[in-house]
């Protein structure tokens, strides 16, 4: 019966984040047919939606474990869906003239640097699990507090 119970509360948290990411998905390839060059943005789509299926599984167990609320589910993933919608949209609205920059005659500004940098990316899956693990602490010590 509790296998049962667990089952269905994975897949539910599963839910939850595949469905925000996959929205998040079809947006960022939207925006990449509109915004950038319109070929890749199949490309975008299988990467970003190979990602959100392993992040939502793992995200999914994560979630189970640490006995987080279906509603934490979905506003650690919709900071995340934000944050990639974000990212993609500005990534693919910065100019640079990649040129100059080649040729030494320019440099780039911090801000073009944290859009154009693949670390600004990949810790965005970081920040849910970390959340996920400090909301987790501070429900178990204000348990140990109320005992």
């Amino acid at each position: 019966m509790n296998q049962g119970i667990g089952r269905n509360s994975y897949l539910m948290h599963w839910a939850i984040a595949m469905g925000l990411l996959l929205i998040t998905v079809i947006s960022c390839s939207l925006m990449q047919y509109f915004l950038g060059i319109d070929i890749f943005w199949f490309i975008v789509l299988a990467f970003i939606g190979s990602l959100s299926l392993i992040f939502s599984s793992l995200f999914a167990w994560l979630q189970l474990e640490t006995g987080n609320s279906y509603f934490s589910s979905g506003v650690f993933v919709g900071f995340l869906s934000v944050y990639l919608l974000l990212y993609i949209y500005l990534d693919l609205t910065v100019s640079i003239d990649w040129a100059a920059v080649s040729a030494g005659e320019m440099q780039l500004t911090w801000y073009q640097k944290m859009v154009k940098s693949d670390l600004t990316f990949w810790i965005a899956f970081l920040f849910p699990f970390v959340f996920s693990v400090m909301y987790f602490s501070i429900r178990s010590k204000k348990a140990k507090t109320k005992n």
